[in-house]
């Protein structure tokens, strides 16, 4: 960006108004708790999250998540949405049968 480019938008601050109408923003998930009352709506999950213990480090944490469902309101803000854990685990073995995902 130049600097002296009038875009309606400023990093700084994070508004994007001003981007290219073709680019499209996603996040890599859509079930953290995080966003309770920024992106999801607090009354709608009230009491229906779930909590899940990961380790990344040899470190372990409490992770809250929200349910399968919340994906619909996901998509009222976001288009995109990054679904990597079949890098992780294929969704199908070698034999071409299911796997866990």
């Amino acid at each position: 960006m130049r600097k002296n480019d009038a875009r309606d938008f400023d990093l700084d601050k994070f508004q994007f108004r001003g981007l290219h109408p073709k680019l499209r923003l996603g996040t890599a998930s859509d079930r953290y708790a995080g966003w309770i009352g920024q992106i999801y709506t607090r009354e709608r999950y009230r009491d229906r999250t779930s909590r899940r213990r990961n380790t990344v480090g040899g470190k372990s944490f409490l992770e809250e998540v929200l349910p399968v469902d919340s994906v619909e309101e996901y998509f009222e803000h976001f288009q995109v949405l990054e679904i990597d854990y079949t890098f992780y685990s294929p969704l199908l073995d070698k034999n071409r049968n299911p796997t866990q995902n």
